[in-house]
């Protein structure tokens, strides 16, 4: 069955104009139209205007009276690791009192006690648990989500949680992309080494020959990857056809964006500490920054330069980097109003950094991320006056239907 949403008091369109991400000065335009109406066939958007034509009228379809709402494109979350199992909130306890994050490792905690227990869960288990957590993703909006392996750290387990990912995309209502992540931490029982030729050797291939993931990731950071095994990794995963994404910049500027642009990665992620040469990198090239303010709220760590970078034309993304260590919330509103609060964007950078620059950021910007024909009929609608309360009014969801490939997945 079509769609038609009906006289929508205003349609956020986050127009492209034929453009992969907005930066600068552009990022700001929403493409606001008013008393306007959708109609979505087969999945696509085909039309959109005021008077509704006749084709429309003679077809068969649902509608919707969106008269007092409003309609913007699906949020996209392009940074997540929603599969893991267990929970660290005695670690989350342990910061609040004052202990340091070396003190927590060293008590067991950090990315190691998560490892433990994804490798003592079955797949089944995890796709379980993966499964509640996107249903909670979607209530707040998303209708398209990535997620990440990197709690297995070794072959068998990052293999399962590709596995699990690939699962959730085959049986839920969303796309749901896949990053292999083996390079997020080294295990205790192999030498740096040896781990990072078991990633290159091992996973990669594998990860590659059963297609079980299109981005490869890597953590370059002191204590984790430098910026010449983040090198290595990169071109070993497009040698098997992998598009490199990047965690970089989170506490240190280790020569992670440098890597980022010689290899062409799509998105470079954190950024909550940048050099003027890292800003100078990254000016002019084609990675979306994607910000992660969740971290920062949870870690109580600085929040990234986000004015900075548009100033330079940076197209810059946000997402909520769900995790059970430093981000645990699916809550992709909350992530834009501590952009608005804290990264201080403006409503409308913040409204296309999780449409149309964030599914720049995985590479899909020409399929969905906007309200335009052609485009995937991914939509939200808000029972709000105006666009501007989606922030305004924070701390309570005002989302109302949520629609994939022009069909309704949520009511609430």
């Amino acid at each position: 069955m079509n769609l038609l949403i009906e006289n929508a008091r205003q349609i956020i369109t986050c127009h492209s104009r034929g453009y992969r991400f907005k930066a600068g000065k552009f990022q700001s335009e929403i493409g606001l139209i008013e008393n306007s109406s959708i109609y979505i066939e087969n999945g696509r958007i085909k039309w959109l205007g005021k008077k509704i034509p006749q084709f429309v009228i003679k077809s068969n379809f649902r509608k919707i009276d969106a008269g007092s709402k409003i309609v913007l494109p699906g949020f996209i979350d392009s940074h997540t690791h929603l599969v893991f199992a267990g929970d660290r909130a005695n670690e989350f306890s342990m910061r609040i009192k004052g202990k340091s994050y070396e003190e927590i490792a060293n008590a067991g905690g950090g990315i190691i006690s998560t490892v433990k227990a994804v490798r003592k869960t079955s797949k089944k288990g995890l796709l379980k648990l993966a499964k509640e957590r996107l249903n909670s993703s979607i209530s707040f909006g998303v209708t398209t989500i990535e997620a990440k392996s990197g709690y297995g750290l070794d072959t068998e387990n990052e293999i399962k949680m590709l596995e699990v990912i690939n699962e959730l995309n085959q049986q839920s209502p969303i796309d749901v992309y896949a990053t292999f992540l083996g390079a997020h931490a080294f295990p205790k029982n192999k030498t740096k080494e040896e781990y990072i030729d078991e990633i290159l050797f091992s996973m990669i291939p594998l990860a590659a020959k059963r297609n079980l993931a299109t981005f490869i990731d890597v953590f370059c950071e002191k204590n984790y990857f430098s910026a010449d095994e983040t090198v290595k990794i990169f071109m070993q995963g497009i040698n098997f056809g992998l598009v490199p994404k990047l965690h970089t910049n989170q506490f240190n500027s280790i020569g992670g964006i440098e890597a980022a642009v010689n290899y062409d990665a799509i998105s470079v992620d954190h950024l909550e500490v940048m050099t003027e040469k890292d800003i100078g990198s990254l000016k002019g090239g084609g990675s979306i920054a994607c910000l992660l303010p969740s971290v920062s709220y949870f870690l109580d760590i600085p929040y990234a330069p986000a004015k900075k970078l548009t100033e330079n034309r940076i197209p810059v993304a946000l997402a909520t980097d769900f995790n059970p260590g430093s981000a645990m919330s699916e809550n992709i509103q909350l992530v834009m109003s501590l952009a608005v609060q804290k990264l201080k964007m403006n409503i409308e950078e913040t409204i296309n950094a999780v449409t149309l620059n964030a599914a720049a950021a995985l590479g899909i910007s020409h399929n969905v991320g906007s309200i335009e024909t052609g485009k995937q009929g991914d939509l939200l609608i808000f029972d709000v006056p105006d666009y501007k309360h989606l922030l305004y009014h924070f701390g309570v969801n005002t989302l109302n239907t949520v629609i994939k490939k022009g069909k309704i997945i949520m009511k609430l």
